[in-house]
């Protein structure tokens, strides 16, 4: 300040201001506090370009920078750092209190890898210079001025994965259907439909052993190289007409959630278990011998005397057959046994069913009886199944229906009352079990018919056994006792097991020369 006089001479008299002495003239200084400082608030915003609901790869994460001059002093040269993105905007200039919020932008493209964490969490730094040319800056908070916690932007994360199961049948034989052990050779195609990446992705499936894996997938990727499983064929399939089940798929999830989806047949999208359908042929045979019971043994058949059937059931399809039961409409026929509660497939039951029957004058005087039985059963998903028998004596083979399984009836011979009873008799059972009796199939008499020819088949028409000279001198030399003796495609020497044959005896009468023939059945009983 300058102080100013006049004197009494008028002379004008003045003095600049000292801050503290009258004898210096020194400016007077009111010396002001300065307190420079800075803050920034940085918020992230997600932009879900697509409208899924959740951050994707290549979409964005919009970053808004607000900035306030919390000093109070003006700041010049404002700007803002980010090691994570580029910021756009500034540098600008802010007075005492004043707060930016649109000068700064930054934009994030999002990674799979921040997906996978299910967050962004970085920070920024604005710096600012005061009047004195010193640099005040502020790491970033994400809500206030007053702290410097890191910016976090949630990713939202959806895990999931989907599997299809398909089934290649392993046709071997050619025949165009899938049998008891052929193979069905299933393939799996597993997808990661969820937006993180999934590890330890393994399948399970409750009928096979799955090979390969565990693999790791990236969203949307898809795997169908890795696992593979073979299935054998069992007779429950056959019985069942079809294979039905699922797989299961399960990953992990970057934050250890185990995902999991039921296989479809064919998509991604379903559960529909994966069903191959198999080929089913339900058959049955049935085949009915008879022998007339001379009951008095006179040789004369008489009304009231019987005829013995035995039957032999055999399941020739490939299925399981339930409930097979017998009927003959034979009038006065009784039948027993049955019904049987199960046939495997090629078993063969000759031992449930067996029938007697009283003959009547008229079937006497007709010199046969004519019949035929039929065996009905069912399949485990209640396919009927039937057959007529057939006469294993007739070697006609007559298909009557077309099945491929002969139809042939039952012709049971009465003796010819009209003819003296023959010079011998054939006993159609042996029991070769070497205690000294029926241990060989016996034709009383036939030492009186030397020139003579056996030939005893199988019940396929196999032959068995084959002689010249059936019985030799003294009726039992040369005889049969249940081996063969390597005819056909039957080995020889070969035991044969218990069940009916059918033999075939050709013999010349000594006395007129005139051929005669036998045929019957013979059963061996072991």
């Amino acid at each position: 300040a300058v102080a100013m006089g006049t004197a009494p001479d008028g002379t004008v008299v003045e003095d600049d201001s000292d801050f503290d002495l009258f004898t210096d003239d020194r400016p007077t200084v009111t010396e002001l506090c300065q307190n420079a400082s800075i803050a920034l608030i940085k918020e992230g915003t997600v932009m879900d370009e697509n409208g899924s609901g959740c951050a994707d790869p290549k979409e964005t994460i919009e970053y808004r920078f607000t900035v306030q001059n919390t000093g109070n002093v003006t700041l010049t040269n404002i700007d803002i750092e980010d090691p994570l993105v580029n910021v756009l905007g500034g540098p600008i200039t802010l007075a005492p209190g004043q707060t930016d919020v649109s000068s700064f932008s930054a934009t994030y493209l999002i990674t799979q890898a921040d997906i996978n964490a299910g967050e962004v969490i970085n920070q920024a730094t604005v710096e600012g210079t005061d009047p004195n040319g010193d640099v005040v800056n502020d790491d970033s908070d994400f809500d206030v001025f007053t702290d410097d916690r890191p910016t976090i932007t949630a990713l939202c994360q959806g895990p999931s994965i989907a599997l299809i199961k398909t089934g290649e049948p392993q046709d071997q034989n050619g025949n165009g259907c899938v049998d008891l052990g052929e193979s069905i050779l299933y393939e799996f195609v597993v997808k990661n439909t969820g937006n993180v990446v999934l590890t330890n992705i393994t399948i399970t499936d409750p009928l096979v052993a799955v090979t390969g894996g565990p693999i790791t997938l990236n969203p949307n990727d898809s795997d169908s190289n890795t696992f593979r499983a073979e299935y054998f064929v069992t007779q429950e399939d056959v019985d069942a007409g079809f294979v039905i089940n699922q797989a299961l798929a399960e990953g992990t999830a970057p934050d250890g959630t185990i995902v999991s989806d039921l296989s479809d047949n064919d998509s991604f999208d379903g559960m529909d278990p994966t069903e191959l359908g198999l080929c089913q042929d339900p058959r049955v045979s049935l085949e009915k011998s008879g022998v007339f019971n001379d009951d008095n043994g006179d040789g004369i058949p008489q009304p009231g005397e019987t005829i013995s059937y035995v039957f032999s059931v055999e399941n020739t399809g490939n299925v399981r057959l339930f409930n097979l039961v017998l009927t003959d409409d034979l009038e006065g026929i009784v039948v027993e046994g049955g019904p049987i509660p199960v046939l495997e497939v090629d078993e063969i039951d000759d031992t449930t069913f067996t029938a007697t029957y009283t003959i009547s004058q008229e079937d006497i005087d007709n010199g046969e009886v004519v019949n035929q039985a039929v065996i009905t059963g069912e399949t485990s998903n209640g396919t009927e199944v039937e057959d007529t028998s057939d006469d294993p004596n007739d070697l006609t083979n007559t298909d009557l229906d077309g099945d491929g399984d002969p139809d042939d009836p039952t012709v049971t011979i009465l003796p010819n009352v009209q003819s003296p009873p023959p010079p011998f008799e054939i006993f159609n059972g042996i029991t070769p079990d070497g205690d000294g009796l029926n241990d060989f199939f016996r034709v009383l008499g036939i030492e009186n018919f030397p020139d003579n020819n056996m030939k005893i088949y199988n019940r396929w028409g196999v032959l068995v056994f084959e002689t010249d000279g059936y019985g030799g001198a003294n009726g039992e030399e040369n005889v049969f006792r249940g081996f063969s003796n390597g005819r056909a495609t039957v080995r020889s020497d070969e035991t044969l097991p218990t069940g009916t044959y059918f033999y075939i005896l050709v013999r010349e009468d000594p006395n007129s020369g005139e051929t005669l023939k036998n045929s019957g059945y013979l059963y061996i009983n072991r």
